[in-house]
């Protein structure tokens, strides 16, 4: 049977706490471990921030010599209810006059009205070939010297206009119908799905038998559009707008497009027709300086952040008499030092700008910069020198442009062997081996603990038997006193 036992009972020796202070006194090097790790620990997320924040300055520094961040352009028009529009990299800084005349356009066509729900009363076919119209002459020819595909539509003699309509819309033949209701009548109305002279369409109506129906009239015929006889006549729908592209002149020269998108008149400037115009419209395409200000403001804030984590992670407080985690650590101080120098070099000769200061971006005393609004719209009255002052690449850090410096110089930091890539894996290997030390002295502490234990738990037995024979000897001698 197992008996229970509690060390100090016997002996009245307080065995728990003189193993509990021991041990205590052998954790010491356990809890110094521990706040070291936390050090360390502590370290490791600076620099992670830190090489967040360089990542970031890299970016930044990226987009001001990129040649498209300078080529950026602003697209304005002094009549935006006629005409609107775009212009990327590739455009060059101007102006010219616009004047629209038409409107590009699809073709519409209209049936003749009949009772709301009643049938088709016939059955045949529609076909529906896209082509262009001059006058009555229909033109399906297409760009590879054939002829446009026609799409067939079946037609049941108890088809209601509204599954006509669907039908079609189902063939997907480049148009669109719809079934308009209006005092318990119908009225099918086809569209075509692209504008351009080129994209209209014609419907030839055949009976059961595939002979075409030419009157125009009744059954499926009264839904044909198309020409026929001598001299040629039109029959069936009546169109209501003609397919046509947008004509309009640029400076006086004559443009056609299939569409109210001009995309290919002028190199890199989209033109969006919305209205006709009496008289011409000024369009201009200039530099986006303020494309530009975001991401100079871009750099500005990724380089101030990272020049600001530095500071804090430097900082020593003399009231509480303590410092950052990177308090004396050399390859911050390099850093911080590096980033300094950089801001305050000279650029490269292909530019007359000397410092970053003398196009608004201003240091102060805290190593930040500040943007001066004044100076740098003055600089960017030529934007082709700050382009060269920030971007200038020579092939030699010294002679390149001030961001691209920044950039390689944040970029090399970050690489694999750089000094913050080699400071992470310097501070993850420290932590690594100050982990391992601490499960090998707490295995160590907790086998102490246990050998005190059992020590100590032999030296309060040994106390107890000895307590009992001195009872016992004790009880002797005034038994023996009082026989005497």
């Amino acid at each position: 049977m197992a008996t229970l036992s509690s060390p100090g009972i016997g002996s009245g020796l307080d065995v728990k706490s003189i193993v509990t202070q021991l041990v205590a006194l052998e954790r010491l090097p356990v809890t110094k471990l521990q706040t070291k790790g936390t050090a360390l620990q502590t370290k490791l997320s600076a620099y992670g921030q830190i090489k967040s924040s360089l990542a970031t300055l890299d970016d930044a520094a990226t987009a001001l010599t990129d040649s498209t961040t300078w080529k950026a352009r602003t697209f304005t028009s002094n009549n935006t209810t006629a005409i609107t529009g775009s212009a990327t990299s590739t455009a060059l800084a101007s102006s010219f006059a616009v004047q629209v005349t038409a409107l590009a356009q699809v073709q519409s066509l209209k049936s003749n009205s009949v009772v709301a729900g009643a049938a088709i009363g016939a059955a045949g076919r529609l076909d529906i070939q896209a082509g262009q119209w001059t006058g009555v002459s229909f033109d399906g020819s297409n760009n590879d010297g054939g002829s446009n595909a026609t799409f067939s539509v079946s037609i049941a003699a108890t088809d209601t206009l509204t599954e006509v309509a669907s039908k079609i819309n189902t063939a997907a033949a480049g148009v669109s119908a719809v079934v308009v209701t209006s005092g318990g009548l119908d009225r099918l109305l086809i569209r075509g799905n692209t504008t351009g002279d080129a994209n209209g369409f014609k419907i030839d109506a055949f009976d059961g038998s595939s002979t075409q129906i030419t009157d125009g009239t009744t059954g499926v015929g009264a839904y044909a559009y198309s020409v026929g006889g001598f001299p040629a006549t039109m029959y069936g729908m009546t169109r209501t707008q003609t397919a046509q592209n947008s004509a309009l002149t640029i400076d006086g020269i004559a443009i056609s497009s299939a569409s109210n998108t001009v995309s290919d008149a002028v190199p890199g400037i989209t033109l969006n027709l919305q209205a006709t115009t009496s008289t011409a419209a000024q369009v201009t395409v200039g530099v986006d300086k303020e494309f530009i200000k975001t991401k100079l403001e871009s750099f500005r804030t990724a380089y101030n952040d990272i020049r600001t984590k530095l500071a804090g992670f430097m900082l020593y407080d003399p009231a509480s008499k303590t410092g950052g985690p990177l308090l004396g650590d050399n390859t911050s101080l390099g850093i911080e030092k590096m980033l300094r120098d950089m801001v305050s070099a000279t650029g490269p000769a292909a530019s007359t700008i000397s410092r970053l200061s003398d196009m608004g971006l201003q240091t102060q005393r805290d190593g930040t910069l500040l943007s001066n609004t004044t100076k740098l719209d003055s600089a960017l009255q030529d934007v082709a020198n700050v382009q060269a002052f920030l971007a200038t690449s020579t092939g030699t850090s010294s002679t390149d442009g001030v961001a691209r410096r920044l950039r390689d110089f944040a970029r090399g930091l970050n690489n694999i062997d750089g000094n913050v890539t080699g400071r992470n894996t310097a501070l993850q290997a420290a932590i690594s081996r100050n982990s391992k030390e601490i499960d090998t002295m707490t295995a160590r502490v907790t086998r102490t603990e246990a050998r005190l234990y059992a020590q100590y738990g032999r030296l309060d037995s040994s106390l107890s038997s000895i307590n009992g024979i001195g009872s016992f000897m004790s009880s002797q001698i005034a038994q023996w006193n009082k026989s005497g």
